[in-house]
């Protein structure tokens, strides 16, 4: 098997959960596929060393300047940190920098074969090209569109974005390899090399977790849906708390997870009115039950949005991991094989999304609940890390046979 590298953001919990409290808009999703890869990459191929740096917002979003450089081991998996200066072009560079300091000794001393790129960083793309010109393959992984506007964005920000995205499809070419979650990523930034195509990856502990803590609570004759993730207008949660503010004659509860925009206006609902509750910011050690427990799951990302064809919603493979039934709109990153295991909103309007949750509230629950666990068998087959990781060898051991 070759020897793998994979340069991203794989960064221990700990020093992730500082971040977390730094950050105003908290690289959560980030964090949890980095692991699944690495541990993916791992079932694959067996050794795998890790070079991370921070996944953070530039400052003053998120509050810290200076990461330092270092070296870490998480359950024998060994990786060291690469420092950077948190400000805006000075984050590009010294990342950079640090990848030209730290990362050719250890190519060498681990004799590194394939280097695996977790996302569309310039820094890490450029670095990648480099290696390549002292034999090693490169092979990159899209999870999300690059150069995505943040509404934080400053106007230099924004237009650094887009020379960022000029940049990113030229260092694209010289890839081995692509893996992306979705297919638009690789149509649209005109890819033109070998490519492996799945929606995600899932997280390990989420199986552990629902073997162990799966558990039915005790009806209390108010449906209960749970949405976890951003709470941003851009993910339709505004037209989320709308319909849900629109059903009078049935009890209901929406509970939400997460931050973002629409966090205050939720605050705001909960301590008015009992169909909303906020659920805070957590781990999983408490959401994962609330996920267990709720009657439905629900994702109402509008299909709209530009980054929408771009990216699959990790969070539907979590849902589905806990066998619960899922409501999600339309997206088209969703594969064809993943639809059986959804229920479909079709109108994106508060009340298209008022009436397919009123939908579900009539199906029979034992329907519901059937669907459900159809799903959850169906994810942990399709999407494990042991899974993944036997078709990223298969396609690595292809594009090495290619002249």
């Amino acid at each position: 098997m070759p020897n793998i590298l994979l340069l991203g953001f794989t960064v221990p919990d700990p020093v992730a959960r500082k971040l977390f409290a730094l950050d105003p808009s908290p690289a959560v999703q980030t964090h949890k596929f980095a692991w699944s890869l690495a541990r993916t990459l791992q079932h694959g191929f067996g050794k795998l060393v890790l070079a991370s740096a921070c996944p953070i917002q530039n400052y003053p979003t998120a509050r810290r300047v200076f990461f330092q450089g270092g070296r870490f081991d998480v359950g024998g998996t060994q990786g060291v940190f690469l420092g950077f200066v948190n400000l805006l072009v000075l984050k590009h560079l010294t990342r950079f920098a640090a990848c030209l300091l730290t990362l050719p000794r250890l190519l060498r001393s681990q004799r590194v074969d394939w280097l695996f790129v977790h996302g569309i960083h310039t820094p890490f793309l450029l670095f990648g090209i480099l290696a390549r010109l002292t034999g090693r393959k490169l092979a990159v992984v899209l999870t999300d569109p690059p150069g995505v506007v943040l509404a934080t964005d400053s106007r230099i920000a924004r237009a650094l974005k887009r020379l960022d995205v000029w940049l990113v499809s030229r260092a694209l070419r010289h890839a081995d390899a692509v893996i992306a979650l979705a297919p638009e990523l690789v149509r649209r930034l005109a890819i033109a090399k070998p490519a492996l195509v799945f929606p995600g990856i899932l997280d390990s502990s989420l199986v552990a977790d629902g073997a162990v803590n799966r558990f039915c609570a005790e009806s209390t004759g108010t449906f209960t849906i749970v949405y976890a993730g951003g709470l941003n207008r851009a993910y339709g949660v505004d037209r989320l708390l709308d319909a849900i503010l629109g059903i009078d004659d049935v009890p209901v509860r929406l509970k939400l997870f997460g931050r973002g925009d629409q966090e205050s206006r939720i605050r705001d609902l909960a301590a008015s009115d009992s169909r909303i509750e906020y659920g805070g910011f957590v781990g999983n050690e408490v959401l994962q039950p609330e996920l267990h427990a709720a009657d439905l799951l629900i994702n109402p990302r509008p299909t709209e949005e530009a980054f929408a064809a771009m990216s699959f919603p990790s969070k539907l493979i979590e849902y589905l991991a806990t066998g619960r039934p899922i409501l999600t709109t339309r997206i088209v990153s969703i594969p064809e094989n993943y639809q059986p295991y959804f229920n479909f909103i079709d109108d994106e309007s508060a009340f298209g999304i008022r009436r397919a949750v009123l939908d579900m509230i009539r199906m029979p629950a034992d329907q519901r609940d059937l669907q459900g666990l159809y799903g959850q068998k169906f994810i942990y087959n399709e999407a494990s890390e042991a899974a993944v990781g036997s078709k990223i060898v298969q396609f690595i051991q292809y594009v090495s046979s290619l002249r």
